[in-house]
């Protein structure tokens, strides 16, 4: 990652943590892979993360949980996210795999794959159009908690205040 997507991710990390403090029924965070991400937990001591109530692995996610529990959610995943099941640990992933670079579109799901971790994409077709599929991890996260709460994928999109404050050409 570039010094500015290690400053990105770290902005993102907090505004997840804050975001998810603020809701009615939080979903229990982890940080994972911490042992190869010293730039990003560097840059995340402006964001006082040390205090932040959170798990923090050291090994990343397929080496935390069994593998039959991950979901590792991707844009470039053939398979849709339809429903959430009460053991399954959602990763939304730090791999910058910007759409608009070429060399990194869907390395997200080819790690997932090399550790034999199911992957998904939000069900966005038919919801939202987008100009590219792979959202911040705010706005997936916020896509996600709209999802537990209303358990339709549809308002749980419309809802996601990140896809509503910034601007659409991110998007």
């Amino acid at each position: 990652m570039t010094d500015a997507e290690v400053g990105a991710m770290a902005r993102q990390l907090g505004l997840c943590y804050g975001y998810n403090r603020g809701l009615p029924q939080p979903f229990r965070l982890a940080l994972c892979g911490l042992r190869n991400a010293a730039p990003v937990a560097a840059r995340l001591e402006a964001h006082c993360w040390r205090s932040w109530v959170l798990g923090r692995h050291e090994e990343p996610p397929w080496g935390t949980w069994p593998a039959a529990s991950l979901v590792y959610l991707s844009a470039d995943a053939e398979a849709t996210l339809d429903h959430i099941e009460a053991g399954d640990v959602l990763v939304i992933g730090g791999v910058v795999d910007h759409a608009n670079v070429a060399s990194r579109v869907g390395l997200a799901r080819g790690v997932a794959e090399a550790h034999a971790v199911r992957t998904a994409r939000l069900p966005l077709d038919g919801i939202v159009s987008v100009r590219k599929t792979s959202l911040t991890c705010l706005a997936v996260l916020q896509i996600l908690a709209n999802f537990a709460e209303s358990g339709d994928w549809a308002a749980a999109v419309r809802e996601a205040p990140a896809l509503h404050c910034a601007p659409m050409r991110k998007y």
